[in-house]
Formats: structure tokens, sequence, C-alpha cells
């Protein structure tokens, strides 16, 4: 979740955490034993990545900024691998192809913060110019409201200042293959990223698996997907480590912040496939050997610096808010 050479979003962690990059269309994840809401339990002090190109984002925890300091994660961006291409939602189902079997875990509908499942996290990174914060994130007649707030005056995130507030709504249960589907409006404003991803978090990272669906508030009728691993050799010797990144923007052809729409991640040992209101957008196969550990879900909304990739900060910016109908979670079993 950064910016298109930014680290998160949600790419370079190096600088953070995580790096996003984008799939190429194929199949669904696969399972891990469950515990409330994933097949697993979270890696502790996470640090998650975004971007665009690839963005990272790390997740560490800290005290909930305002004015206070939380700890972040350091750690140069990954660069964005490859020219992100455009181009129109493509047909087919968002199952395609896939031999196993989907189960669900749990569906939220949001009608309360359920703080057993949901974690907020209270971290940032470089590139990254807000501090999550609960502040940011509200929960009101069955909808999930993550909302870009104005920090106030020295809020930092311990070295760096920061000019506003944001949310990361974090699962604080993983999965190892499966499916994470949402029904939500992204949100709209230049240098404005609001997500839905999955990644490994445990920091400093000594591995990287992320998948993510970002948006760019100031293109709203385009998303981005991201597909991000480390590719260097194990165990690693220095952390984090840096990712790389393979990030794909496609064409939605609607304002994805004026309806809501189903977004769908599916994780297989075979590939990732990214779907928009049941129809394939987009499928990840390259590396997929090396997507194999457990990923937290996570929901966000952040502005990045990086004014290639999500634009400048503007009037728009202060007040974008991106909004969660619901959210499906899926084990797979091959």
């Amino acid at each position: 979740m950064r910016g298109e050479n930014q680290t998160h979003g949600h790419a370079a962690r190096t600088m953070k955490r995580r790096a996003q990059s984008y799939f190429y269309p194929f199949s669904l994840l696969s399972l891990a034993l469950w515990a409330g809401f994933g097949c697993g339990s979270s890696s502790a002090n996470p640090q998650p990545v975004y971007g665009s190109g690839g963005s990272q984002h790390p997740a560490a925890g800290g005290t909930d900024g305002t004015g206070g300091s939380t700890s972040s994660s350091g750690g140069a961006e990954a660069s964005a691998g490859g020219a992100p291409a455009t181009g129109g939602v493509p047909g087919g189902s968002d199952s395609g192809g896939t031999a196993g079997d989907f189960t669900l875990l749990f569906r939220d509908d949001f009608d309360t913060l359920d703080k057993e499942r949901w974690e907020l996290m209270t971290h940032s990174w470089e590139g990254n110019l807000a501090l999550f914060s609960s502040e940011s994130a509200h929960v009101e007649g069955g909808l999930l409201t993550l909302t870009l707030l104005a920090a106030p005056e020295g809020t930092t995130d311990g070295t760096e200042p920061k000019s506003f507030l944001g949310a990361e709504v974090r699962s604080r249960d993983t999965i190892t293959y499966g499916r994470v589907k949402a029904r939500m409006k992204f949100a709209s404003g230049s240098a404005v990223v609001s997500s839905l991803v999955t990644i490994y978090t445990p920091w400093p990272a000594d591995n990287w698996n992320e998948l993510d669906i970002e948006q760019l508030g100031q293109s709203p009728d385009e998303v981005q997907f991201n597909a991000m691993v480390y590719t260097g050799v194990l165990p690693a010797t220095t952390t984090p480590v840096s990712p790389t990144q393979d990030p794909t923007k496609v064409s939605l052809g609607f304002d994805s912040n004026a309806d809501f729409h189903e977004y769908t991640i599916e994780w297989t040992p075979e590939g990732a496939l990214y779907s928009v209101d049941g129809v394939v957008a987009h499928s990840w196969t390259e590396r997929i050997e090396l997507m194999t550990l457990p990923q937290n879900i996570l929901l966000t909304i952040w502005a990045s610096d990086s004014t290639s990739w999500a634009g400048p900060v503007n009037e728009t910016t202060l007040g974008a808010a991106a909004v969660y109908d619901w959210i499906e979670i899926y084990s797979y079993v091959p």
C-alpha cells in the first residue's frame, strides 16, 4: 500500500515493511485451521505493506496517534515491478479453474466492531502521510467507515511528522489459502489510498507475502492489483527483507466511490484471482510457489507522499472515506 515505488495501503516496505504488487489471473486459496477469523493466529508485532506499483506498510503497534508516538518500521521502499497495465475488467466467474473447496469461516456485517476479531493498528511508515489511529474507524448502521482525518499538531510516528490520521483494521487471525470478499465503496480523493489486503505481518519481516486490491482516490474509475513476495535466499541474513512487486492497474468502468461493489481476493496453491462484482479482473501465478505464508486481512485508508502514484495532497484529501458494508472470509482445501 504505498505509492508506485512506495513501501505498505498496504511497495517497498523495505521502507517499512511491505511492498505491494499485482497478480495474474488464476485460482484461489487454501486453508489453515481457523481460530475465530482465519486459519491461524498472527505473529506478534506484524507490519503490513501497501503501495501502488507496490506499496508497503509496517504494522508496528504503538500509542494511538494524537501527538503521541507509535512504532514505525523502517526500511527502503521497494520499486514497483513492471509498468501497470490498464484495461477493462475481463469476463469470467470469480472461481474459474480452481479444483478445491472453499468453506466460509465467518461473515461480518459490521453491526459492531468486533474487537475479538479485529485490531485497530497505530503505526505508520515512511511515505505514509497518515498515522493509523482508532479515531479514524467508525461503525454505525451496519457500515464500517474509515475516514482520513486531520492529525493534531505535533503528531508523529516517533520520528516523522504526520499530517493525517488514517486507519488500519487488521484481523487478529490469519488464513493460509482462501477467499476474502468485501462489499465496499473505496475512498475518493487525491493522495488517498484505500484497500483490501492480505499480508504476512511479522516485523521485522523475515519473509514477504502480500496480495492487495488498492484504489488510488485520484482515479476512482481504476483499481490496482498487487502481489508481493520475497525472492531472496532464506533464511534472510538481514531484516526487514525487501519484496518483489508485480502491480497491475485495471479500468473498472464505474466510479468506485459512488456505490457499493464486491471485491474478491482468492488465493490457492495454483495462483491468486482478483474479482470485481463476481467477474475475474486479474490473476497472478508467476511466483505463486513463494506465496505460502499465513496472512492477516487488512482494511485501510492512508495518504501517500508519492504524487506520481497517488496524486498530490489537495482539498479532496482530507475527509476522504472508504465504507465497508460486509466482509466474508473463506478457507480453502485443495
